[in-house]
């Protein structure tokens, strides 16, 4: 399996452009929207002052500082169309609006002193999306003189005209500094974050076409924050990899030797079994006597040929899975391992139909039923005073998966034989065996997507269960 291209515009560093520009755009606006109302404040304002102070001059109690003419000028230049004083009890026209009688523009009245925070946004981004053909009459106070009230009149197109203005430049100001942003975050990203993880997915798709090189491994930096976390990580990963993979290896070829050295010595047992037969036959009593012990070591031998063998052979792809009922595997299995000394009770449901490999679960059973029964058998020095032992087999279901317990009432198991149990060539407690029997069982019951453990021992005996999941019809 080999790594898929990066598409550019799919790529890190390329998301990482786009969102920081996005993201900080979106702060702009955010900023923004509240900005234009506080200019549309700050225009009536500017406004409101300069006509105050065209009054004062024009008006003054001093006299006239300028004249008519001066004052409309720069009521003009200011966008001022119209201005009222209300002094006291006192309204004072300044400068009369230029209104057409018979025009349609309508009058939009503001005042400063009674205007809520949602109308002020509100009322400033309606005048930007304004045609601008009405007039707005705004009412405030004089910073200079509080208790002079003024009105004025003025164009609700100036108005619209320069918050469109600003509102450019503070999106261009936004772009502006979006794109510094979004220039420094991808430089400093792209050092950090992205170029060492671009490193790291180089280095995975060039250890993955090639795991058993050891130079493919990847060499952490000295970082010490999560991205020199995961690059440690990676290596010790990498460098586990191929050491399974080298000890895989040479467990392989270890495999297959023991194999052919397994065939050749199982053909030649067999020989020597059939050799021993007629030695049994021998009128020399000493050869009868010591024929029964060479067959008996024949036997153990011949079955850890079998036995390995067949071990590791056992993977989920090799399952021949089948419909059958437990209960008639079962029986056969306490048919072949029948012992005089040992009674076997069979406590499955005879109507249990489960969905399995039946060879390789009889197999199975049958290691741990032998077991079981070697367990309870008599030494050869006592079996005048042997007394009869038990095995039981049963299962139980619970959402299709089936448990399948296996007892006796043995001597139960040594505690140091306990941590070994299951590891091939290590879990035998019985003078020439294999230890294969466990461990062939476990893989049978692993390859079924199940498990193998063992519940209990003890001086009552011992109880191994196998787990089925999903076996149940």
């Amino acid at each position: 399996m080999t790594a898929r291209p990066t598409i550019p515009s799919r790529s890190l560093t390329t998301r990482l452009l786009f969102l920081t520009v996005l993201f900080v755009l979106l702060a702009e606006m955010v900023v923004m929207i509240p900005s234009v109302s506080k200019r549309r404040i700050d225009w009536f304002n500017a406004r409101i002052e300069t006509a105050y102070l065209v009054s004062v001059a024009l008006e003054g109690p001093r006299g006239r500082m300028i004249t008519e003419e001066d004052a409309k000028m720069l009521f003009e230049t200011a966008g001022v169309r119209g201005v009222t004083a209300k002094r006291g009890d006192v309204r004072v026209l300044i400068l009369a609006p230029e209104i057409d009688p018979h025009g349609s523009q309508k009058i939009h009245r503001v005042d400063m002193d009674n205007m809520l925070p949602t109308s002020l946004i509100a009322d400033a981004w309606g005048a930007i999306f304004s045609d601008g053909q009405s007039l707005i009459q705004v009412t405030a106070r004089p910073m200079e003189a509080s208790e002079e009230i003024l009105d004025i009149v003025v164009s609700q197109a100036d108005l619209r005209d320069d918050l469109r203005v600003y509102a450019r430049n503070i999106l261009f100001l936004s772009l502006i500094i979006s794109s510094m942003t979004a220039a420094l975050l991808f430089y400093v990203f792209n050092r950090m974050i992205v170029h060492p993880v671009q490193r790291l997915t180089r280095n995975m798709a060039a250890f993955e076409s090639d795991p058993d090189r050891a130079t493919l491994i990847h060499v952490p930096s000295q970082r010490d924050d999560e991205i020199g976390a995961a690059e440690r990580s990676l290596a010790m990963m990498q460098q586990r990899i191929n050491e399974l993979l080298g000890e895989r290896r040479r467990l392989a070829a270890l495999g297959a030797g023991i194999s052919k050295i397994s065939h050749d010595l199982r053909n030649i047992l067999a020989s020597a079994q059939l050799m021993s037969d007629r030695l049994a036959k021998s009128d020399d009593p000493a050869v009868r006597k010591l024929s029964p012990r060479l067959i008996s070591a024949l036997d153990r031998a011949i079955a850890l040929s079998r036995d390995t063998l067949s071990f590791g052979g056992m993977e989920a792809r090799n399952l021949d899975h089948s419909s059958f009922l437990l209960h008639d595997l079962v029986d056969e299995v306490l048919e072949d391992t029948a012992s005089t000394y040992v009674v076997g009770e069979n406590e499955c449901p005879r109507d249990l139909t489960i969905n399995a490999d039946r060879a390789q679960l009889y197999r199975c059973l049958f290691n741990l039923a032998r077991n079981a029964v070697e367990a309870i058998a008599p030494k050869e020095q006592d079996v005048t005073d042997a007394s009869i032992g038990k095995l039981t087999i049963c299962a139980d279901v619970n959402d299709r998966d089936v448990k399948i317990c296996v007892a006796d009432s043995g001597p139960g198991l040594p505690e140091h034989a306990r941590a070994d149990l299951f590891e091939p060539f290590k879990g035998s407690q019985k003078p020439g065996g294999s230890g294969l029997g466990l461990a062939i069982a476990a893989e049978i019951a692993r390859a079924h997507g199940g498990g193998l453990s063992l519940s209990r021992t003890g001086a009552d005996g011992t109880e191994f269960r196998i787990s089925l999941p999903g076996a149940a019809h």
